[in-house]
């Protein structure tokens, strides 16, 4: 299943930090990540290793919103890891 949210720390807030991994994984808007600094990027991977979770971007997504996908959701061809 994926879900949208409006901000990647939006999607983060929906995780808990130690839950077990299960095949999460969020994907952002390549060109939002990367205007991030290499600072936030760290943080942003650090927040999402706590949690389990891939983190991907995707150059067709919205710089709007963020998707997060669980379960058996295969990764789109587009996505790199972020």
């Amino acid at each position: 299943m994926t879900y949208r949210f409006n901000s990647l720390d939006e999607a983060l807030a929906r995780i808990d930090p130690g839950a077990p991994a299960n095949s999460t994984r969020i994907v952002v808007s390549w060109t939002w990540w990367d205007a991030l600094s290499d600072a936030q990027r760290d943080t942003y991977r650090t927040q999402c290793e706590l949690r389990g979770v891939r983190l991907s971007a995707d150059h067709r997504i919205s710089r709007h919103f963020v998707e997060l996908s669980s379960g058996d959701v295969p990764p789109l061809s587009s996505e790199s890891i972020a």
